[in-house]
């Protein structure tokens, strides 16, 4: 919890530990070998080995830790960063307890990509198998919420991908979090439940019902899961609810080959939806080109807000991209307009 405090509060702007010196971490980097691709985990892992430097100066020692070898049986992770010779009056299992919570820290939490760090727990290590089948239990209420919107479904190496993304976090948050709730900021303050994603509740709801006794780091932690996988998960998953899609539908002369690349065009936006020529009543947007504008009699079929693009068939690039932003406008209007509609549902 140190770290989180430090971290959200300087954010890397300065060093904010008086008793470290930051050159004398960046020495213990150094002789540790360790190098970084990403500047901000660098500062990350500095931030994390000046608390433990705190707590072995104040002779706070970690005497035990239980949730870890709970999830790994009291294997190392890594190699001693913090070594005897540098604290020859620490005692071995303290220093050795600091260096598997470094390890933990470096390998486990902050790199999120496959690409970036490929095993983010030694592959040596061997897990508890009740982890992996809470991994597997998310994944199916990633299926059951999102069906055949989720690739996974359909991809065993997203899958795997997945799967080691939350595998590393629930880790995590179990060894950190074990004794009291982790608040960055509150999910729930009044007012502010618009600014979260259906993905993001979704997740939330299912970390914050985990079995509190089984997995209380865990709990504990499932406002900070959230936010960590919502950072991953949309990669994977098409977080467009199916009653948020615009549905667009597109007349022009068949004929002409303008058609196919507006259709070409507003298929390539994940919120659109493109109705067949005989719809009427569920349409939002009228791309049309200029012979086929509707007339007042044909008007009255479709919804009173259906917003009309006429459409020149000899039109060039800037004129689809122009498109896109418009088919953009109206789809985050129309969540606009959910938002609105909700509130005023509650109110009610």
């Amino acid at each position: 919890m140190a770290y989180y405090v430090y971290w959200y509060i300087y954010h890397a702007q300065e060093w904010p530990f008086s008793l470290i010196q930051e050159n004398s971490i960046d020495q213990i980097i150094s002789k540790a070998g360790i190098t970084f691709d990403n500047p901000i985990v660098h500062f990350q892992l500095k931030y994390f080995l000046a608390i433990s430097r705190i707590r072995l100066i104040k002779r706070n020692y970690i005497e035990d830790l239980p949730y870890y070898n709970v999830v790994f049986d009291n294997q190392q992770l890594g190699e001693e960063i913090l070594t005897h010779d540098d604290y020859p009056i620490v005692p071995l299992d303290a220093l050795h307890n600091e260096n598997k919570l470094i390890n933990l820290f470096r390998k486990t939490a902050f790199q999120p990509s496959d690409t970036a760090f490929e095993q983010p727990i030694n592959a040596n290590a061997r897990i508890n198998p009740k982890f992996y089948a809470l991994v597997y239990h998310f994944i199916d209420f990633l299926k059951e919420h999102y069906h055949d919107d989720m690739s996974v479904y359909h991809n065993q190496k997203t899958l795997k991908h997945i799967m080691t993304y939350v595998t590393r976090d629930i880790v995590f948050s179990y060894i950190m979090a074990p004794y009291s709730l982790m608040h960055l900021d509150t999910m729930y303050a009044e007012g502010n439940e618009q600014s979260y994603t259906d993905l993001y509740k979704d997740v939330y709801t299912f970390f914050s019902n985990v079995d509190q006794n089984e997995f209380p780091g865990i709990y504990n932690a499932a406002e900070l899961i959230s936010k960590d996988l919502y950072q991953i998960l949309p990669s994977y998953i098409s977080t467009i609810r199916e009653e948020d899609f615009i549905r667009v539908k597109v007349l022009i002369d068949p004929g002409n080959q303008a058609a196919e690349v507006v259709l070409r065009t507003v298929r390539n936006l994940e919120f659109v939806e493109v109705v067949p020529s005989n719809v009427y009543d569920d349409v939002d947007v009228l791309i049309t080109s200029l012979d086929v504008l509707p007339l007042d009699i044909e008007r009255k079929k479709y919804p009173e807000n259906l917003k009309v693009i006429s459409w020149d068939i000899s039109s060039t690039r800037p004129d689809y991209i122009w498109l896109l932003i418009q088919l953009n406008k109206i789809y985050v209007k129309k969540l606009k307009n959910k938002i609105i509609t909700n509130k005023k549902k509650k109110v009610l």
